[in-house]
């Protein structure tokens, strides 16, 4: 019956414009879909506030910057809409189970660092910590190592950063010894 007209034809009606090909949903409402499209709208609502204050600066071209953050909740929103349609739809694929595991890491990671941020480490133990964590939540079991690759790459970062961008990123031990031989 796949390759009946009609159906054809009810398939074609049931995609939005910009799709290439049929969806592969799973035909149920999506509640997890839905949620996130909340969430997209609530972004956009919180953009829109944060703009509204913003100091006008128009110009010849009677806009200014301030224009910006306002096309940025427009395209949120938009995809926020879209979402909403695909969810009550049913056409966002069936997705694996949420992996518990792997975020209890992420989430760990995320809390360890601002520990350690608010502790006085400072930014590159922080990062290699959590890039360490980020990384056992992706399922890379070899934790020394993934620290040593994430204080390589958070030093690296906070250079770049302090030295490259003249950006201040909170200062432990190692920062300071980093400050006094750069200097």
């Amino acid at each position: 019956m796949s390759g009946d007209p009609k159906n054809k034809a009810a398939e074609e009606e049931l995609r939005l414009p910009f799709e290439d090909e049929p969806a592969g949903g799973t035909g149920k409402r999506d509640a997890a879909g839905l949620v996130i499209a909340v969430a997209l709208f609530a972004l956009a609502a919180v953009i829109v506030n944060d703009a509204s204050g913003y100091t006008i600066r128009r110009s010849y071209a009677r806009f200014g910057p301030e224009i910006v953050p306002y096309v940025i909740a427009s395209g949120i929103t938009i995809l926020a809409v879209i979402t909403v349609i695909m969810a009550w739809r049913g056409q966002f694929e069936a997705r694996d189970r949420l992996n518990i595991g792997g975020l209890s890491w992420l989430v760990g990671g995320i809390l360890v660092e601002i520990v350690m941020l608010y502790g006085g480490t400072g930014f590159i133990a922080g990062s290699a910590v959590l890039f360490a964590c980020a990384a056992r939540a992706f399922g890379q079991a070899t934790l020394l190592l993934n620290l040593a690759i994430g204080a390589v790459l958070s030093t690296l970062l906070f250079l770049l950063f302090r030295y490259g961008l003249g950006l201040s990123l909170p200062s432990g031990p190692l920062e300071r010894a980093i400050d006094l031989l750069v200097r």
